[in-house]
């Protein structure tokens, strides 16, 4: 569920400089032909972030999960792995071993 734009704005001011500012370009999760081109547009947005420490990002939004199940898995050498469940229930959380 997206948060308010009050908790949004408090949440991305809540985080580094360089990490307002590596958010202005809005490139998350695009291909990256040249860490020197990633470089140059940081510079370029932590001017801006320096100069007005309360500048937030206008499409920057908070959500809230509210996860029914959350699994964990983890590798093993032997290929035998280790899997929980954790189930939300009225009275909490229940955990459970799966089968790897």
């Amino acid at each position: 569920m997206p948060g308010s734009a009050q908790d949004s704005a408090a949440d991305f001011l809540g985080r580094s400089a360089t990490a307002r500012a590596e958010s202005l370009p809005a490139r998350q999760s695009q291909y990256l032909a040249d860490i020197a081109e990633r470089d140059y547009a940081l510079g370029k947005s932590l001017a801006p972030v320096e100069q007005e420490p309360l500048l937030v990002d206008s499409a920057w939004t908070l959500y809230t999960l509210a996860p029914a199940e959350v699994e964990f898995w983890q590798a093993a050498r032997s290929r035998i792995h280790s899997r929980l469940r954790y189930e939300r229930t009225e009275n909490g959380w229940e955990r459970f071993q799966l089968w790897s």
